[in-house]
């Protein structure tokens, strides 16, 4: 039923030895190479699903870009970006290398949680193992090129472009307000372009083939291949490669993943604890971002927990909860005290001092974050467990019940 569509087939061959993608992008030139960008309609991989050729337009004719690849991957439940660095490091070389001489940049950073030490040790030993090629680029494109490894402390909030940029200066991970956006002053304000790992590890592979073979696969709007992870009450959890809209959810659970390792499937939360949870009867649903979307959820990062019968939903909004409050970065007041409001109120909930109204306040809260929150974090902070009351009302009811009998 499953068969490696793309990138993991990629990286299964292992390197070429030659970096044939890279130089086939220098024959190409930086404009045509922007074509190809522009024909495989890759979007990002980190969860917002934006184009990634409109991006590095902004900064296209700027001078002095920075590029930042982002492996922090902070989000639960995901390690597709681990399995990258770990297992294809030659791949995400060629393509720093590729993005690199695309945006003309000289600046290049990859920031990695110092969790995961394999990946930092994997991805150092590939440079070691490959400078004579970056010698070689130094010479033939760019004698200013540096690429810079740098071990982050794990801040979810990181996630955000500016937050990264922040503690790649020295500074608290905080978001900063946009506009400007980071491809006009972004990183010692100048020009910066920010992709995670599983992105830029793409444009070996559009250069390779063409932007058109690449757009071959997928659907409108969610282009290629995908890498989801797998996890939670799955009888086979691992990482596992789709091709974007041609797979539901209930495939990847019931298929790939030999349905539930439990009880009877309660629900699926499909992108990373961003994202809002879908029941068993929602599970028909294409993988991609605009099905997913229609469906009340989405993609995210491609991070798919499973939860089964034995699983109470309200155990799940207060982790999630938990979570949120404690990776805010506090910069803003929707988020900071929204997160802390939340966690509260599931809290008492939980322990039988809660009451009915709690759980409409708790989503009004959730959307009023969503609405003024400056990032990424405050604005998809509520969605998990704002769906889990929707859907799951009698596991939150139960507990209220329980402080009535008191």
């Amino acid at each position: 039923m499953f068969e490696y569509k793309y990138l993991k087939k990629f990286i299964e061959a292992g390197p070429s030895g030659d970096f044939a993608s890279l130089r086939k992008a220098l024959e190409y030139g930086r404009d045509n190479c922007l074509n190809e960008l522009e024909k495989s309609g890759l979007v990002g991989r980190g969860g917002a699903g934006f184009s990634t050729a409109a991006k590095w337009k902004f900064a296209w004719n700027s001078p002095n870009v920075v590029l930042i690849c982002n492996g922090d991957e902070g989000e639960p439940g995901s390690f597709k970006d681990r399995y990258l660095l770990e297992n294809g490091s030659f791949l995400l070389l060629e393509g720093l290398l590729i993005s690199a001489f695309m945006l003309n940049s000289s600046e290049v950073y990859l920031y990695v949680r110092d969790e995961y030490k394999e990946a930092l040790e994997s991805f150092r030993k590939c440079l070691d193992d490959n400078m004579d090629l970056i010698v070689w680029y130094c010479e033939q494109i760019d004698p200013e090129f540096e690429l810079k490894v740098i071990s982050g402390g794990g801040a979810y909030v990181c996630g955000d472009e500016t937050s990264l940029i922040n503690s790649l200066e020295g500074k608290r991970p905080h978001s900063r307000i946009k506009p400007p956006f980071p491809a006009e002053k972004g990183l010692s304000g100048l020009p910066t372009i920010v992709n995670n790992v599983e992105t830029l590890s793409n444009l070996p592979l559009i250069i390779r083939d063409g932007g058109a073979k690449f757009s071959s696969l997928g659907v409108e709007g969610s282009r290629g291949s995908k890498l989801i992870c797998l996890s939670g009450k799955v009888d086979k959890p691992g990482l596992y490669e789709i091709e974007m809209g041609k797979v539901t959810l209930e495939e990847i659970v019931f298929g790939f993943g030999g349905g539930c390792s439990g009880k009877n499937l309660k629900f699926v939360i499909p992108g990373g604890t961003s994202t809002g949870a879908l029941s068993l009867q929602e599970l028909q649903v294409a993988v991609d971002y605009d099905s997913l979307r229609a469906a009340g959820t989405s993609l995210g990062t491609g991070a798919v927990i499973v939860a089964d019968e034995s699983v109470d939903a309200l155990d799940v909004a207060c982790n999630a909860a938990d979570f949120f409050m404690s990776e805010t970065c506090g910069i803003c007041f929707p988020c900071k005290e929204g997160n802390r409001q939340i966690d509260y109120l599931l809290k008492l909930t939980r322990q039988g001092k809660g009451e009915e109204r709690y759980l409409e306040l708790i989503q009004d809260v959730a959307v009023t974050a969503s609405c003024s929150a400056r990032c990424g974090l405050g604005q998809s902070c509520g969605n998990l467990v704002s769906s889990l009351i929707e859907k799951f009302r009698s596991d939150f009811l139960k507990h209220v019940g329980e402080a009535r009998h008191d």
